[in-house]
This record gives structure tokens, sequence and C-alpha cells, in this order.
């Protein structure tokens, strides 16, 4: 779009530039949409002048911020491991891991138990020392960081309509192609987001990209998120409209942080409540958008009264 080459205030300066000239004789040679658009500038302007402006139609919402990532660097004489993890949880209870099959190492030393705490934290800090390097030729560092790509500012519709079913066909139908060139894989556009799909070699995956920093102002809501639904064969992996999501954030994070037998509990209630239907073949149970059982197995059987039951084992 041009108004990416320009700043808020130059587009301000513009639509001031529109709306003074918006009289003069040279308007009459615009086209329509044209001199609509210079004529709204006018009565902004004329509005403000008098001390009632108009209500805003839009607003400039700065880049989104990154994805916070917590990295995990340990040393040995060995080895150097870099990881990354989504929480510093997880990342202590990895080197935690670490340690106790270690422990070895420290368990004759003056001052240290026989046995690893149970506690992650302590068994790092009497494994590592305060200062996370007590061990010869040892140390660890943890420590967030977030992960930055390049991203720009939008203007976004506060009266957010998604398009109808016309003009949702009309951009449908101007979907655009793009080839793979020296600068990245072959994608399609519509309404400016862009879904690559391509075979990536070095995982050895056929990779899904969805890239939404360019989509139009149409599907764009005024939190400057871009409502997205992603289906494979028939699995929701994610929805993103008003319709509840398949697998709930409080969910996984409950089965995540759960044994088997509170597992069973959680899987059981989601269940009662229709949040999850069991397979009436294998047992699986399913998120409630799923058309067909995901189990591991190969049944794919459909939902159905005695697939809703309440049981209380978990996955098999």
């Amino acid at each position: 779009m041009i108004a990416e080459t320009f700043t808020p205030t130059e587009i301000e300066l513009l639509a001031r530039i529109t709306g003074t000239l918006a009289g003069s004789p040279a308007a009459a040679e615009l086209s329509k949409p044209y001199r609509e658009l210079a004529d709204r500038a006018r009565t902004a302007m004329l509005a403000e002048a008098a001390g009632i402006p108009a209500p805003p139609v839009a607003a400039l919402l700065g880049p989104r911020p990154g994805e916070q990532v917590w990295v995990l660097h340990r040393t040995d004489r060995h080895e150097q491991v870099t990881t990354v993890y989504d929480l510093e949880s997880t990342a202590l209870a990895d080197l935690a891991d670490h340690v106790r099959g270690s422990w070895d190492n420290v368990c004759c030393h003056e001052g240290m138990p026989e046995r690893p705490p149970a506690d992650n934290a302590e068994a790092v800090e009497l494994y590592y020392g305060p200062d996370r390097n007590a061990r010869p030729d040892e140390s660890y560092s943890l420590f967030a960081a977030e992960i930055v790509r390049s991203r720009r500012s939008r203007f976004v519709p506060l009266d957010f309509a998604f398009p109808d079913a016309a003009a949702a066909e009309a951009a449908n139908r101007g979907a655009v192609f793009h080839t793979a060139d020296d600068d990245g894989p072959q994608c399609i556009e519509v309404l400016g987001v862009l879904t690559f799909a391509y075979v990536d070699a070095r995982d050895g995956v056929v990779r899904i990209s969805v890239h939404v920093d360019n989509a139009d102002e149409r599907a764009v809501r005024p939190d400057g998120t871009v409502p997205l639904t992603v289906v494979v064969e028939d699995t929701v992996l994610r929805d993103d409209s008003d319709v509840l999501a398949p697998h709930p954030t409080v969910m996984e994070e409950l089965l995540a942080g759960a044994d088997t037998e509170q597992q069973a509990v959680i899987y059981a209630a989601a269940i009662s409540s229709g949040l999850m239907w069991r397979c009436p073949k294998c047992q699986w149970p399913n998120p409630r958008a799923a058309a067909c059982c995901e189990g591991p197995g190969a049944c794919r059987s459909a939902p159905s009264e005695s697939g809703t039951a309440l049981a209380l084992e978990g996955p098999r």
C-alpha cells in the first residue's frame, strides 16, 4: 500500500491538503471516490475548527511485541548446549534432570546430600552454586529473550466488520499466486495474508507458513489481529474466530502439569461438559471440534452418543 511509505504525521498532512483543495475547480476533475474522500477531509477539518471533531473510525497500532522465550545455555568439559523453552519452569526442570543424572560428581563433597533434592531450583543451586559456576568446567545461564522480527505499525478500523459473502467471494477470486524466487518459496496471497506451502528438505517436512503482517485492513480486527482458522484434513489446529478453539489453552496447561490420575479426572470433566468426546472404538478423548477420532490408531471413527459418555480413564 502507498500509505506504508508515509509516516502517520505525513498522512495527516496529506488529508489536510486534500480537504483544503476539495472546494477548488481541480477537485471537479477527480473521480467520484476521490471527490467523496476530499469532501470527508474538508468536513472533518471544518468540524475540528468548530471544536466538534468527528469520531475516529481508525486507530494506529504500533508493532506488536515479539514472543518471549527462555534460553538455557549449559557448558561442561564435554559439550556446550543451548536450548530454547517457552516457560522458565520447563527450562529449570530440564536442567534439574541433567543435574540429578550427574549427582555422583558432587554427592561425596562435604555438605552435599547423598541424593539430589526433589525441588528443581534447590537441586540446580546445590550443584552449580549460587553463582552458577561453582563446578570446575561446568556452568549455566538461563535468561529470557524476545524473538524479534521486522514489524510495522498499521491503521485498523474501529468499526471492524469481517467481509460479507460478496466481498469474501471477490477477495477469493482476486487471490494471487506468487511463484518461488531467490527471495523465498511460492505462496498464495488473499487480502494481504500470505500462505506458504513448500517442501523443507532440511527438516524433512512439508511446511505450511502463514504471514499476516501485511493483511488488508478489511481482515484486521481493532486489536491488530487477523481471525484465522487452520484445518489439516478434518482436524482444527487453530480457531481464532468467535467459535471456541478445539484445544483451550487452559486445558492444555492443566494436562501438561497433571499426572496420570489427574489427567483422567480432567478428561472426564471435559467430556462430561461437552468440551471433548470419547471415540466409541478406541476410547481416545477428542476435542469438540474434531469431526473424527484424532487418536494414534487408524480408526478415525466419528463422534456418537456412546463416544461422548463419561469415562474416567485417560488416552490409551
